[in-house]
């Protein structure tokens, strides 16, 4: 019974993301993995130029992730007039699923079904960029997607904006709904002990990862958010194995951008994408999990890239940057390196893939993840990092900051038990 069941589940994942993809000439994302602070300006003018440039966009900004839509879609409404867009050029369309009672004069609770409108859907056809607020991703489903998982007229029209070339932008929320199916609640201990779970149009307890209909509006891969700051690559190889028809995953970190321009991504921002691809380790029946045995993966291929750098989808290959050049064997700044017991801790993984591989002489490194009881006794997975014959450890100081590129580093994960025995 138990395998029927995930069969089940595998198929209502592929079937609405077969159909997600556009046909014919399309435009850009840019897709932002929230948090952004410092690089606000060159991710908002890079979306900007996108659009058309201050002059010529048309901004559409659509608010229903936020709590506040009324004062989300201002405060972003700013941001861009602050860098150049005439206030005219831009408009917040009013759609949400739910009330912000802060906002007295307006019940947004009303814009429910605003997305089923034929007059919003054809003006939303004049506009040449979209913009989706953070909040909870699983809003966007609600508001902008039917009960049969097709599409709203409004969604129909943002659709053909990026079709005919327009850009599509979000961050935090409104980039996790760019896949479809999307992570829409999770974390990675939980998601390693407890699986993925899937509802088309609501986000179910997040007792391992929870997964729900996207927009899809990006067909490449998985995307996740806030990634590195928040330890999420554990819900993320999850995710991927319950999604069988995504075998790469998108890790963007805070204050950073994907853009995406055919099958071009390119990184912005401060800190760095972590590229997981499981197709190998799929392929050769490597990549498993079970309440049982948890989860077991060997041969994950990982790419950590930075700002300047590209991937290409086509032929699932990193671009590292010109100015970044390969760190001589001999020569990494480290001879060893601490085993990591906090996994999932802000910006540990890339502390492995930078101090651990790229800038040590050894050829791997590992952490553990796992969770105690009163007594000290627990269960977790170790994970291993190493460098394959393909390895690149990359290094540029620009701007007088220490920039890496970590390319083909094999991933294995194996499931532990362990006791932690007092003194």
């Amino acid at each position: 019974m138990k395998n029927i069941m995930v069969r089940m589940l595998f198929f209502s994942f592929l079937a609405p993301a077969l159909f997600s993809g556009q046909a014919g000439p399309q435009g850009s994302l840019v897709i932002m993995g929230g948090g952004i602070d410092s690089s606000l300006e060159r991710i908002y003018r890079r979306f900007i130029e996108l659009g058309g440039g201050n002059e010529r966009i048309r901004l559409a900004i659509i608010p229903a992730g936020s709590v506040e839509p009324v004062v989300s879609g201002r405060l972003n409404a700013d941001d861009f007039i602050k860098l150049g867009v005439p206030a005219d050029h831009i408009r917040v369309f009013p759609i949400s699923v739910l009330d912000d009672p802060t906002t007295k004069d307006v019940d947004e609770a009303s814009w429910k079904n605003n997305a089923f409108e034929e007059e919003l859907a054809r003006d939303m056809l004049g506009f040449t960029a979209v913009y989706f607020v953070g909040g909870d991703q699983i809003r966007y489903t609600q508001s902008l997607k039917k009960a049969n998982n097709e599409d709203t007229p409004l969604l129909a029209s943002i659709r053909r904006v990026y079709a005919d070339g327009g850009v599509i932008g979000g961050s935090s929320a409104g980039a996790a709904m760019m896949c479809d199916p999307m992570i829409c609640d999770g974390y990675s201990m939980k998601a390693l002990n407890s699986g993925a779970a899937f509802k088309p149009d609501t986000c179910a307890e997040a007792r391992g990862v929870s997964l729900a209909n996207g927009l899809g509006f990006f067909s490449g891969g998985l995307v996740d958010q806030h990634f590195l700051k928040r330890g999420r690559i554990g819900r993320t190889l999850i995710a991927l194995y319950a999604i069988r028809q995504f075998s790469l995953g998108f890790g963007i970190d805070e204050d950073t951008a994907a853009v995406c321009r055919g099958n071009t991504i390119e990184v912005l921002g401060s800190s760095g994408i972590l590229v997981t691809d499981v197709a190998a380790a799929k392929a050769a029946g490597d990549f498993t999990w079970s309440t049982d045995d948890g989860f077991r993966a060997k041969g994950v291929i990982l790419h950590y890239l930075e700002e300047g750098d590209c991937f290409d989808l086509a032929s699932r290959t990193p671009l590292p940057r010109p100015e970044r050049k390969r760190i001589e064997k001999g020569k990494e700044a480290n001879a060893s390196f601490p085993l990591e017991t906090s996994l999932f801790a802000p910006d540990a993984f890339r502390n492995m893939l930078v101090d651990g591989l790229a800038e040590n002489q050894m050829r791997e490194t590992s952490g553990i993840a796992f969770t105690l009881d009163e007594e000290g006794r627990g269960s977790g997975s170790q994970w291993t990092l190493r460098k394959t014959e393909r390895f690149a450890g990359l290094y540029a100081s620009i701007k007088d900051k220490d920039t890496y590129t970590v390319t083909y580093v094999s991933l294995d994960v194996e499931p532990i038990s362990l006791r932690i025995k007092k003194k």
